[in-house]
């Protein structure tokens, strides 16, 4: 009888621990395993790239020929205007940096005008596979961006990384696996992002203190958040007049692999469109489907709140890289280091203001994409499993609006009460109606 028991005892346990690795590991492993492939199948003509990159005259192309191949430091062009960078094609043109000794990123092009990149698949640099940094007028075109090992902290941060730049556009580019952000734009000014995919990063599109951006015909699945729009302090510019609309963004539950201590750390797993202390933003037109959160709108102070007292964790291999060669105008992804520039920075707006939602088409996915995270199962089941379209820290604007929602009474907002730790935390049928929502008025 005691033999049975315990046998009986054994196999409930056993199953409720199958149950509960079902529960949160079916959902949570979105990303799809690929094998690298050997770098002795990559060919080593550095010295001629670096040449190439080194000795260009502005006004020239720089053709990089087909095939698969390696470096161990960072091809850098500097100083140069009228450049166009081309491989053979996005599969076909393949630069691997997965033995890099020097530098954190893959390319680095800084302190140009009239730069297009265009054409060839950039793999697996310490920090960032490209970075642009000073440049106007800079495309990215056909680049695919990835990093091949299986998602985890010592990824690099970013995959195109435009920060200090004017007349962006970013099209037809394929970002994946970024330890922070697919495709990022920060402190930078009339962007286009259209037509791109992005999979299996912690956030899909990353728009950062940019004013005059356009978010369009974007895919976005697979990532911790599908787009994320946020305004930060201590930096050169701050966000405004911000355009998402005809996304398809969706499934976007991967677990979060960002660096502790990270801002992108903070991200929640199952997030379609993260806006954090935004400023005139419109979202309108999109599929967001099968996102436990579908959108976030938060102020910069329930972040403050959460993360001031947390204690000091190492730094990551990728962010120590990035900031060795990081220079002054550039914060630091570190939430400590952002806080002390919050307390410092007497400009900066810490509310959500103006976001505007307008004939998007929701979904929310299963409960359990929603509760596979500490912070996804403390919101939702404080209330109740239930559904919401859009999750509100509760933090208003206390000089104006800061959101509203077209067709409101059939929107639902979890109204979450962040700074009084959830204490009223409830979910209502939105109140607050739009006016039409304009496009942006860009080309």
């Amino acid at each position: 009888m005691k033999k049975t028991f315990k046998f009986i005892v054994i196999s409930v346990v056993l199953l409720l621990m199958a149950i509960g690795v079902w529960w949160f590991a079916a959902d949570y492993q979105v990303y799809e395993d690929r094998p690298q492939k050997s770098l002795d199948e990559y060919v080593d003509l550095e010295q001629d790239f670096q040449k190439l990159f080194q000795l260009a005259n502005d006004g020239e192309t720089i053709e990089l020929p087909a095939g698969h191949f390696k470096f161990s430091k960072a091809l850098i062009l500097d100083g140069k205007s009228n450049i166009t960078i081309k491989g053979a094609g996005m599969d076909k043109t393949i630069l691997s940096f997965r033995d890099q000794k020097e530098g954190a990123e893959g390319i680095r092009v800084a302190n140009g005008s009239n730069i297009t990149l265009e054409g060839f698949t950039i793999q697996d640099a310490i920090g960032d596979n490209i970075k642009a940094i000073y440049i106007d007028t800079l495309t990215f075109r056909r680049i695919k961006t990835e990093w091949t090992a299986r998602p985890n902290t010592e990824l690099g941060a970013y995959g195109l990384y435009p920060v200090i730049c004017k007349n962006v556009l970013i099209e037809h580019c394929e970002a994946s696996r970024g330890s922070d952000s697919g495709l990022y734009v920060g402190q930078s000014e009339n962007i286009i992002i259209r037509n791109n995919r992005t999979y299996e990063n912690v956030c899909g599109i990353n728009v950062e203190n940019s004013g005059n951006v356009a978010i369009y015909n974007n895919e976005t699945f697979h990532n911790t958040s599908g787009i994320t729009i946020l305004d930060i302090p201590g930096l050169t510019r701050y966000t405004e007049n911000i355009r998402v609309y005809d996304n398809k963004i969706y499934d976007n539950t991967l677990f979060n692999f960002a660096p502790p201590g990270n801002v992108a750390a903070s991200t929640l797993s199952g997030t379609g469109i993260m806006i954090w202390a935004g400023k005139d933003i419109s979202i309108y037109n999109n599929e967001i489907l099968n996102n436990p959160f579908p959108t976030m709108i938060v102020s910069f102070l329930s972040s403050y709140k959460e993360t001031k007292n947390k204690e000091f964790v190492p730094i990551a291999a990728s962010e120590q890289a990035r900031m060795k060669v990081g220079i002054k105008e550039e914060a630091s992804l570190r939430e400590d280091a952002i806080n002390e520039k919050y307390e410092t920075d007497k400009k900066y707006n810490p509310y959500s203001v103006g976001i505007s939602l307008k004939n998007n088409t929701w979904s929310f996915g299963s409960l359990r994409k929603k509760i596979q995270s500490k912070d996804g199962a403390l919101m939702a089941l404080g209330l109740g499993g239930k559904n919401a379209h859009v999750w509100y820290d509760g933090v208003a604007n206390p000089n104006g609006s800061t959101f509203c929602i077209e067709n409101a009474n059939d929107i639902k907002v979890a109204h979450l009460d962040i700074l009084n730790d959830y204490s009223d935390a409830v979910i209502k049928v939105a109140a607050e109606k739009c006016e039409v929502v304009a496009k942006v008025q860009m080309k």
